[in-house]
């Protein structure tokens, strides 16, 4: 298992991205029902300096397409959002303005 996200748009709403992540084997364990992808990747989660930072592109859905990230889980509000595309690179903090917490 490990640590994955997807960006996923209901096709009811299709230009609004949510954030989904898990342990997972592969991204596509995290999708549920009929939406679209719009990327993914890995994340490394860390609650003492409440960071959330993403890395990377998904093998399955290629990189994340981060101006879909609009929804993002009520249990990660406190978080700062990076981004890094790979290991051990440098990131850049997110501008989570506007983001609905659900």
């Amino acid at each position: 298992m490990h640590p994955k996200f997807i960006l996923v748009s209901d096709p009811k709403k299709p230009l609004v991205g949510t954030f989904v992540y898990g342990m997972v084997g592969q991204h596509k364990e995290l999708v549920q029902g009929y939406v679209k992808i719009h990327g993914g990747g890995w994340y490394r989660k860390d609650d003492e300096h409440k960071t959330m930072t993403l890395y990377g592109s998904s093998g399955d859905y290629g990189e994340p397409k981060l101006a879909f990230l609009n929804r993002i889980p009520r249990e990660l509000r406190d978080y700062t959002f990076i981004f890094s595309p790979g290991w051990n690179l440098p990131g850049n903090p997110l501008d989570l303005n506007g983001v609905e917490w659900f």
